[in-house]
């Protein structure tokens, strides 16, 4: 399960002499010590889930008949896969929280290709797990606790003790050798001494208990993680006398968390239908004030037109006045002009002009010459 210890876990394996792929994910703010996850193995899983109608943070219960019909279709691809991953090694582990909704599937990959395979499960309790999911992926609390849930009822419905190890993340970071030597039991491997003292010394850390908080108001989603939390505490204690017993106690956890998860989504919906409210109602009111300053830009504009329209009056005016006192002057100018063509023309403009050198001045003359030529040109044109 994510954020219950599965990195501390994984990272344990190597105290073993087993392997991990060269393909891992790089540690983060979130996880700093690193996941020991390999990432083809997460995106093949991914994949996986997303063929089932499924997310990493929208899981369902399993259905062990689709995933066997699944497992039959990716055969050869999941084979090929896990071949590639373990190549060279006498034993690698894949580490991906994802496992426990795809139990059935990877059960047939393994068992039709003679690939002998262990399942080992992280265990934090409830709590502290749907807080530090709600803390580094802003999902509620009671919407955690039910992931948390349905990924351990998921592992105990597919799984026997025979089949399954589970490790409590508190008592490997309070009594990590006994931990230790519970795991190296169940795989029948050797403990390395050097590589326990580097894991238990310099890897582990009681701070690494991501987030701790006092228990919220009870509920049902929280009534339904405590009963599956005593499940796993006594999973491998043999509480159980027979295999039956374990089934039907896991197949109530079951039922009561399709109950608790039915009054989680009818408050979701409320939840939902309220935050949808909020949001409308804030851009109803940011279109408010938009419509509000719009209508005080029109105002604004229309004061402006109003002043302004004098103005262009006065000007539209002032160029009709203008229009008309070219056009006039234009027609004064032509007549003037006329008046002098046809005064050029007379007798008596031939006969006065000696008399008109004498008494005219230079300048004078000039200016006559300037007409009498203009007058002249005029005629010619005509």
């Amino acid at each position: 399960m994510h954020r219950s210890g599965s990195s501390a876990l994984s990272r344990a394996m190597t105290t073993l002499g087993i392997h991990h792929s060269d393909n891992l994910m790089r540690a983060s703010e979130d996880n700093v010590k690193g996941y020991w996850e390999d990432e083809d193995f997460v995106s093949f899983n991914d994949d996986l889930l997303r063929q089932t109608g499924q997310l990493w943070e929208e899981p369902k219960l399993t259905n062990p008949e689709e995933l066997i019909i699944l497992a039959e279709n990716q055969e050869a691809r999941a084979c090929s896969f896990l071949k590639s991953k373990a190549k060279n090694k006498e034993m690698i582990c894949l580490k991906d929280p994802r496992l426990c909704n795809l139990i059935p599937f990877w059960q047939k990959i393994c068992k039709d290709n003679g690939i002998k395979c262990y399942f080992i499960a992280s265990h934090r309790d409830p709590l502290p797990t749907a807080y530090s999911i709600h803390n580094r992926d802003s999902i509620s609390t009671e919407k955690a606790l039910s992931i948390w849930c349905t990924y351990y009822i998921n592992l105990l419905d597919n799984l026997i003790p025979s089949e399954l190890l589970i490790i409590n993340y508190d008592n490997l970071i309070n009594n990590t050798h006994n931990e230790i030597k519970i795991l190296s039991a169940f795989l029948n491997r050797q403990i390395n001494e050097d590589k326990f003292k580097t894991y238990s010394e310099h890897f582990l850390d009681k701070n690494l208990r991501h987030y701790q908080q006092s228990p919220p108001e009870p509920s049902p989603i929280e009534t339904v993680s405590r009963k599956v939390n005593m499940l796993l505490k006594s999973f491998n204690q043999n509480t159980f006398i027979h295999e039956i017993d374990l089934k039907s106690a896991v197949a109530i956890a079951r039922r009561s968390l399709i109950e608790a998860n039915q009054d989680l989504s009818d408050k979701s919906t409320a939840y939902k239908f309220k935050n949808l409210f909020a949001i409308h109602y804030k851009k109803s009111e940011e279109h408010q004030n938009e419509i509000r300053k719009l209508k005080q830009d029109i105002q604004t504009l229309h004061s402006w037109i109003d002043q302004n329209k004098e103005k262009i009056l006065a000007t539209k005016n002032e160029l009709e006045r203008v229009k008309h006192l070219r056009q006039s002057s234009r027609k004064r100018y032509q007549d003037a002009m006329n008046q002098f063509d046809n005064l050029t023309r007379t007798i008596w403009w031939k006969l006065s002009t000696p008399i008109r050198f004498i008494f005219s001045s230079r300048r004078d003359r000039d200016n006559l010459r300037a007409l009498k030529s203009r007058s002249e040109h005029k005629s010619i044109s005509d």
